[in-house]
C-alpha cells in the first residue's frame, strides 16, 4: 500500500469510527463494525491503531487541532466586519461562526458529550473544548477593542462561568438537536437559526451587552 492510498484508508477508518461512535455509542461500537463499514480488515485496524481508544484519541486530538486551526484563528484574527460589528454590540457574526463549526463537528461533539458524562478523574474532553473555544473568544473580543484604541478587561472567572453554561453548552445543544428540532416541528434550519439566535441574544448575549 503506497502513502496516498495508506492515508486514504486511515481517514476512512476514523470517518467511519465517528459516524459509529456518535449511532451507537464509543462503548456500544466494535472493532469488527468499524472493519465491516469501512470496507478493510480487523488487522488493518489494529495496524493502524492499538486500541479502539486510540482511534478515539485519535479523533478528539483532530477536533482539538481543528478548533485550534480553523475555528479559533478565523474568530480570532477576525475580519474588520466582525470586529467592528463586536464592538457596536453585535456578535451575530461572531456566533455564526462558532454554529457553523458546530454543526458541522456535531457527530464528534455528540462523542465528547457522550464520553464526558462517564465518570472520570481526568479533565473531561468537554471542558476541554469549551476552555479552548471560550479562550478563543475572549481573544477575539480583546482583539476587536484594541483594534480600535480600547481597553477590554474582563473578570475570566466569572466569564468562563457564564460562557460555558450558558453560552457554550446552548450552542451545543443546538448542534446536537437542531435537525431532531426541525424534523419534529416542521421549521427550516434558517428559521430555527434565527430564533435561536434571538433567544440567545435575550439570554446569554445580554450579559455582554448589560442588558
Amino acid at each position: 500500500m503506497n502513502k496516498r492510498d495508506a492515508v486514504e484508508t486511515k481517514t476512512r477508518i476514523l470517518s467511519t469510527a465517528e459516524k459509529l461512535f456518535s449511532e451507537v455509542g464509543f462503548d456500544g461500537a466494535r472493532v469488527d463494525d468499524i472493519a465491516k463499514e469501512a470496507g478493510v480488515n480487523k488487522a488493518l485496524i489494529y495496524y493502524y491503531f492499538k486500541s479502539k481508544d486510540e482511534i478515539l484519541d485519535t479523533l478528539f486530538s483532530a477536533l482539538i487541532d481543528e478548533i485550534k486551526q480553523v475555528l479559533i484563528q478565523k474568530t480570532v484574527a477576525g475580519t474588520p466586519e466582525i470586529q467592528d460589528n463586536i464592538i457596536n454590540g453585535d456578535y451575530r457574526p461572531l456566533i455564526d461562526a462558532f454554529m457553523d463549526f458546530m454543526f458541522r463537528k456535531r457527530k464528534i461533539i455528540k462523542i465528547v458529550i457522550g464520553e464526558s458524562v462517564k465518570a472520570s478523574t481526568k479533565l473531561s474532553m468537554v471542558m476541554k473544548v469549551g476552555t479552548l473555544i471560550i479562550d478563543g473568544e475572549i481573544e477575539s473580543i480583546r482583539k476587536a477593542y484594541e483594534s480600535k484604541g480600547l481597553h477590554f478587561s474582563v473578570n475570566k472567572q466569572e466569564f468562563l462561568v457564564t460562557e460555558f453554561f450558558t453560552g457554550f453548552m446552548p450552542l451545543i445543544s443546538y448542534a446536537l438537536y437542531g435537525d431532531e428540532w426541525q424534523k419534529i416541528y416542521h421549521i427550516s434550519e434558517k428559521d430555527l437559526r434565527e430564533q435561536f439566535y434571538q433567544s440567545f441574544k435575550k439570554t446569554h448575549l445580554a450579559a455582554h451587552l448589560g442588558e
